[in-house]
């Protein structure tokens, strides 16, 4: 039985307290009952979202690109107020496009190049698929499926491993493949890859799709809006990149990786893969409008990158802030468009981030996910919401003068020749104790953070942050033991906590 997309159960999904896997023609026809999708890893469901993204907006005629901006937000306005996607859109554009969502279709798999059995002389691997799995002379740690023993995946848990792949794929070294004259071994990384992106969350599915299309209008870029299961043609590897145009080409039109999955005889897995470049012309850039962007020294805007050790927090403001000063941030277009929906669903929108830290090429550290409170709204209130910009930074002033504390206390007790606390060795490490001390000071600054904002408490929230940083230097310091020098240079570096930190009085830790 071929796995069509379409019909196949192949999405988790939850309404209420209640799982269930579908296919994509029930998940849009059920939208409006479904709460979410449970889709694994982070990174795959935020691939995912941007396809079902183009598909809800084609049902909604919200992609049209000539629509103004006050036309395209009452049609928005419009498609929530029906409550549910049309059942004849979603049978007309499914229909016309009938077989391109089929996962091992011979000439069209789903967002495959089935010319890459023949281009490539040797497959990638199904390991390779798995970014979770050891590949090549990578070491085993969690997942010991070698080379030698590759488990098939299930073509369920396939589709999300593609689409992991062309979102956040390395770039550097790859299967190499041959195209005429043209043979190469290495390609760019995938267009997601290393960020963080930012999606609306409402009650229901139906509103998350729909509050999560950005305007149209902003992306007609004079090519043509195709998504890759729309195009007639497969793509000429070896000709320029087709522009980023409307949603299907800027959400799932850059891809720079080419893939193509092999599924055993019975299609209910996958048992090789092959993963090369897709592309050999430098890609076109474009903005995408789940990300937050940020300038450099220079003044050029990139896409901010993931950092695992980050709390979603502390880029609260990105979300809410036309422009953030202190780094010249920029907040995802979707997130400023969703403004002029206060009639509707603004006061109860939360946004969810999906994260990947990774390195440019090939180093995978750790996926994120994590939801904010439904505070939207706050980007309504200007002054509001630069008195949460501020209050972030005076957190994350006081949490790097903590850090400093505790390394420089931690190179006075261990430098031998130190007899009033200043260090006098240089080349003693910083020690365990910054570390420490930031773990917990973030999870407690949270705590702050959330309830001064649900309390409209914006009145000095710096001695709120000071308070804690005494009380963690004190936690952290509390095991160097109580002689006199050791005390002598905890009392001594005490004070770095408050260097350029506004106070209007030293608070006192408990």
């Amino acid at each position: 039985m071929p796995f069509d997309l379409l019909s196949r159960d192949w999405l988790p999904v939850r309404a209420g307290d209640t799982r269930s896997v579908v296919g994509l023609r029930e998940l849009f026809a059920s939208a409006h009952e479904l709460t979410d999708i449970e889709a694994s890893p982070p990174p795959a469901a935020s691939g995912l979202w941007r396809v079902l993204t183009v598909i809800a907006a084609r049902v909604t005629g919200l992609d049209d690109m000539t629509l103004p901006a006050d036309e395209w937000s009452a049609r928005q306005e419009k498609v929530l107020e029906g409550g549910r996607f049309d059942p004849e859109e979603l049978r007309k554009y499914f229909g016309k496009l009938s077989g391109r969502f089929n996962l091992f279709d011979q000439y069209r798999p789903w967002l495959q190049d089935p010319r890459l059995r023949q281009e490539c002389k040797g497959s990638s691997g199904i390991n390779k698929l798995v970014m979770s799995r050891p590949a090549g002379n990578n070491q085993v740690w969690f997942n010991h499926a070698t080379a030698f023993d590759p488990p098939p995946l299930p073509a369920e848990e396939a589709v999300f491993h593609l689409l992991t792949q062309l979102y956040y794929g390395p770039s550097g070294q790859c299967t190499p493949r041959t195209v005429a004259e043209t043979s190469a071994g290495n390609s760019k990384a995938g267009p997601l890859r290393r960020t963080i992106s930012f999606h609306p969350l409402g009650s229901t599915l139906f509103e998350s799709l729909i509050a999560g299309i950005p305007p149209a209008y902003r992306y007609d870029r004079g090519g043509a809006d195709l998504a890759p299961w729309e195009t007639d043609e497969l793509p000429n590897p070896l000709s320029v990149p087709p522009k980023p145009s409307g949603l299907g080409g800027v959400l799932t039109g850059r891809f720079q990786h080419a893939v193509l999955l092999e599924p055993s005889a019975d299609e209910n897995s996958v048992v090789n893969a092959w993963i090369t470049w897709a592309w050999r012309n430098r890609e076109l850039p474009a903005d995408d409008p789940y990300l937050v962007y940020q300038q450099n020294k220079e003044g050029a805007y990139y896409a901010r990158q993931a950092d695992a050790s980050r709390a979603l927090w502390r880029d609260f403001d990105s979300l809410i802030l036309e422009d953030v000063g202190d780094e010249g941030r920029r907040r995802p277009a979707v997130l400023a468009a969703v403004e002029d929906m206060r009639g509707t669903l603004l006061s109860t929108l939360q946004v969810r981030a999906f994260g990947f830290d990774q390195d440019g090429q090939t180093r995978d550290k750790e996926w994120t996910v994590g939801v904010t409170p439904a505070l939207l709204a706050l980007a309504n209130e200007t002054q509001v919401a630069r008195a949460i910009s501020q209050m972030r930074q005076a957190a994350e002033t006081v949490e790097r003068n903590l850090e400093w504390a505790l390394r420089m206390v931690w190179e006075a007790i261990n430098d031998p020749s130190n007899g009033d606390g200043k260090a006098q060795r240089r080349d003693i490490p910083k020690g365990p104790w910054p570390a420490q001390g930031a773990f917990r000071y973030w999870i407690r600054a949270e705590q702050i953070f959330w309830r001064r904002i649900r309390g409209r408490d914006f009145d000095s929230p710096v001695n709120d942050f000071l308070r804690l940083a005494l009380n963690v230097y004190d936690e952290v310091t509390n095991s160097a033991g109580s002689l006199p020098r050791v005390k002598r240079a905890i009392e001594l570096k005490r004070g770095l906590i408050f260097r350029q930190v506004p106070f209007t009085s030293r608070p006192q830790h408990a």
